[in-house]
């Protein structure tokens, strides 16, 4: 059997306060475009995506560090980006620096693998999503609430909320897709997406330190620069 194509590797973290049970998520903004609108309102894992061609990063680590120092930097989206059209009030730069950091203080948790079955005509869709984990002190989440309640941004891209899990279970709000089944894995519960049963979702072990570490059973996509 030959190696399977990667679209592209996801690296992510999941954000939880255990002393509230709370739980931080990006959100997708009104102004989301593309074939994906019905995301619009949902909650997501922080973080993105790693393109072979594109990006220079060597791990998944390394990822979605990037990710975060760049949308958690009190600065606006750079130019190219989706989110840089986005108006914001920003938060004090201490507010998003101690967010920042707190969010950089993870651990690795799971890989997955996801295929979406698509039209037998085209080529099938394989990603990698590599999720760390990490537990952020009361006073940060308790930070985290205070800025948003009084309209202040601490991202560059999107909204931030949060919830419960039981808000989560209940579908208020729905999660996008990955990320239900990511907080169903991890919480061992079930909790709603959208996806058809033929959909894998499946965890494949531990986040590897480089990226070259998956090559031997996988093979990256090139994408090229624009």
């Amino acid at each position: 059997m030959g190696k399977i194509i990667l679209n592209h590797h996801a690296s992510t973290v999941l954000v939880k306060c255990d002393n509230t049970g709370e739980f931080l998520f990006g959100k997708y903004d009104p102004g989301y475009p593309g074939k994906n609108r019905h995301w619009i309102g949902r909650v997501k894992v922080l973080g993105g995506n790693y393109f072979a061609g594109k990006d220079s990063d060597v791990s998944p680590l390394e990822t979605v560090r990037r990710e975060i120092g760049e949308e958690f930097s009190g600065k606006k989206a750079a130019e190219g980006e989706m989110a840089a059209l986005q108006q914001h009030n920003f938060a004090k730069p201490s507010d998003i620096r101690r967010v920042r950091e707190a969010l950089l203080d993870m651990e690795p948790f799971q890989d997955y693998l996801l295929h979406h079955p698509g039209p037998e005509d085209k080529p099938q869709i394989y990603v990698i999503q590599s999720v760390y984990r990490v537990n952020v002190p009361r006073k940060v989440m308790e930070l985290v609430k205070e800025n948003l309640s009084q309209g202040r941004s601490i991202t560059n891209e999107g909204l931030l909320a949060v919830h419960t899990l039981q808000d989560i279970q209940q579908g208020r709000p729905m999660a996008q897709g990955i990320t239900g089944l990511v907080m169903g894995h991890a919480e061992g519960i079930s909790v709603p997406h959208c996806f058809q049963d033929a959909f894998t979702f499946a965890p494949i072990g531990k986040p590897r330190n480089a990226y070259l570490m998956y090559t031997d059973n996988f093979e990256y996509r090139n994408h090229p620069k624009k």
